[in-house]
């Protein structure tokens, strides 16, 4: 009899045991599913900030082309606009430009930074007036004007009309 009542206390401190390992063991695999659970919420939030990202990045890089390529058409704009001006302003200031070459020269420093840009010296009075030039496929007249700008001899160019009325 005392040899049973030792089996049933052994057998209830192993049945006890089993329970507490198999709560522990519940408790271990609850603690390691939100875990689990935690870290796949973090990596689907990583992975669609990244996605995000990505998308911004693409949208970026696409503006910064755009932007290049605004900018360098500007630059050869202005490259060219510099170049007429260099050839130009020399040939007005001894008179030998051609009306043409004047109407361009109109339209390029008009097209400068507020519309002046620096001489030399004093522009002749005969090419101090307006030019008619077809820009754009639109007729538009400047007049050419001068003026003194922190002592400095400048030439103005104003857009007096661009359209016929």
């Amino acid at each position: 009899m005392q040899i049973e009542a030792e089996k049933r206390t052994l057998l209830r401190w192993a049945l006890i045991g089993v329970t507490v390992l198999l709560a522990a063991s519940l408790i271990l695999t609850g603690w390691m599913y939100r875990r689990y659970s935690v870290a796949d919420n973090l990596i689907r939030g990583a992975e669609t900030e990244a996605a995000d990202t990505k998308s911004q990045l693409q949208e970026a890089n696409r503006e910064l082309a755009e932007k290049r390529a605004i900018l360098e058409r500007n630059s050869a704009t202005l490259a060219k606009q510099n170049a007429v001006i260099t050839s130009t302003v020399p040939k007005m200031l001894s008179g030998t430009a051609s009306e043409g070459e004047l109407a361009v020269l109109a339209q390029a420093i008009y097209d400068q930074p507020g519309h002046v840009i620096e001489v030399p010296g004093v522009p002749p009075n005969k090419v101090l007036r307006s030019y008619w030039l077809r820009a754009d496929g639109q007729p538009a007249k400047f007049t050419l004007v001068p003026g003194l700008l922190d002592g400095k001899q400048v030439l103005y160019s104003l857009l007096v009309k661009n359209q016929l009325d």
